[in-house]
C-alpha cells in the first residue's frame, strides 16, 4: 500500500489487508452461487476501500468485476475473480508501528 508508512493510517491499512482473505472468500462464494447482487456489492466496496487504503491495484479490477456482476456476465467473471485472487495473494500488510 502506498499508505503503509503513514503514521495515522497504518492501522487502517493493516486492517484492510488482514480482512482481504475473508472478503476474497466472500467474493468467490458469491460467484460460485451466482449471487450477482452480492458480488456487485462486494466489488463496489473493494473498489472504494482498496483505493482509500492505498491498495490502488484493486481499483480497476474491482470496477471491472462490479460491471460484470451487474451485467451477469458469466463468460468474463471467472477471469475477473481470478485476477483479484492474484492481487490478494500478493498483498503485504504493513507491520505494527514500534511502540
Amino acid at each position: 500500500s502506498r499508505l503503509a508508512d503513514h503514521p495515522r493510517l497504518r492501522a487502517v491499512v493493516r486492517k484492510f489487508a488482514e480482512q482481504m482473505p475473508q472478503k476474497m472468500r466472500a467474493i468467490e462464494q458469491a460467484w460460485e452461487s451466482r449471487d450477482f447482487d452480492t458480488l456487485a456489492s462486494l466489488a463496489h466496496w473493494l473498489k472504494g476501500s482498496g483505493g482509500t487504503t492505498g491498495y490502488d491495484a484493486f481499483t480497476a479490477p474491482a470496477r471491472t468485476l462490479e460491471q460484470y456482476a451487474k451485467a451477469r456476465d458469466e463468460q468474463h467473471l471467472p477471469a475477473a475473480v481470478a485476477e483479484l485472487r492474484g492481487i490478494v495473494e500478493r498483498m503485504v500488510a504493513p507491520q505494527e508501528a514500534a511502540a
